[in-house]
């Protein structure tokens, strides 16, 4: 018997697939066991970063007639939900001022346009009452388009009375390029006591020692829990709906297997089918156990991301109103 399978595997070589098709076939009886009811219950949303447009928008050439007549219209329709008209408006011809680039990157803003709002807000000098706000957005809008180097850089320039938004701005910033050696002067200035700041504090906190000052889950401790259990790999990675699914499915497979074989012996094709099969997922098991630790790590970065930009922001909303 021995020396037949060693003649059928030999003479089946020249058929295996080549080592990219093997990850994935290996992952398919764990995708098949994660794709049940079941497996299912381990599904997460994750929250989708907002979709910007950067579709460019042309302006009328400057004119003679200043901004300030439709200021606070332009101010209504935003804060309306009009935000196509508004934009519509500041795309006339004005005479320029360090308002118009303001009110222009505003709508843009408003108008999801991040590029073109970044250019207008970054042009109000600091002698401008607009100067302070279009900092912070300028700010904001550089963070999400993920420039995030050149959104740290402006905030030196930010003034002392916004130390600490900047701060926090700071940290967000050192959270989302991956830069912790940054954190601690930063968190620094943290006080916890402003309404307007607090929460964006705790959270941008929460968040760094989620990411940097906690151990990291092993995906090899994973698919070696998921070799000596079928399934506790995913339960180790925090997916309890397809733990649960592997451990039933493998469990029974296996169990199918030993019954053939006290039926019909270890050499019967009944008990070498199952056996087969039983194998085929358990090793998918271990090898999405593997994956899993990855994915839900991805999946945990994504999540935090989303957040840290929304608490960007969300001081701002309360602070420049």
């Amino acid at each position: 018997m021995g020396r037949r399978a060693l003649i059928l595997i030999l003479s089946l070589l020249p058929f295996l697939p080549a080592a990219g098709q093997v990850r994935g076939w290996a992952g398919l009886p764990d995708r098949i066991l994660s794709s049940t009811r079941l497996g299912k219950m381990s599904a997460r949303t994750v929250p989708a970063l907002p979709v910007w447009d950067d579709t460019p928008v042309t302006f009328a050439p400057d004119g003679a007639r200043p901004v300030s007549a439709d200021f606070d219209f332009a101010n209504y329709l935003l804060d309306n939900g009009l935000r196509h008209d508004a934009l519509t408006l500041v795309r006339g011809s004005f005479a320029p001022s360090d308002t118009l680039d303001y009110l222009r990157g505003w709508v843009l803003f408003g108008d999801r346009k991040l590029s073109q709002a970044s250019a207008f807000l970054g042009r109000v000098p600091t002698s401008s009452v607009f100067y302070d706000k279009s900092l912070f957005y300028n700010v904001v809008s550089l963070a999400n388009l993920g420039d995030y180097a050149r959104a740290a850089s402006l905030l030196p320039a930010a003034r002392p009375a916004h130390a600490e938004l900047a701060a926090v701005e700071g940290a967000g910033l050192a959270l989302l390029s991956g830069r912790p050696q940054d954190w601690p002067s930063l968190s620094s200035r943290f006080t916890f006591q402003d309404y307007n700041l607090a929460e964006a504090e705790r959270v941008l906190t929460e968040i760094y020692e989620a990411r940097f000052a906690s151990k990291q889950k092993s995906p090899w401790l994973a698919a070696l829990a998921s070799a000596v259990l079928p399934g506790a790999g995913k339960f180790y990675a925090g997916r309890a709906g397809e733990g649960a699914a592997a451990l039933l499915g493998v469990g029974s497979l296996a169990a199918m297997t030993a019954e053939q074989w006290r039926k019909h012996g270890p050499e019967d094709w009944r008990t070498l089918a199952f056996g087969a099969l039983c194998a085929t997922f358990w090793i998918g098991n271990i090898y999405g156990s593997y994956m899993s630790v990855s994915i839900q790590r991805n999946e945990t970065l994504a999540a935090q991301d989303t957040a840290i930009l929304y608490h960007l922001h969300l001081p701002l909303r309360s602070i420049f109103r």
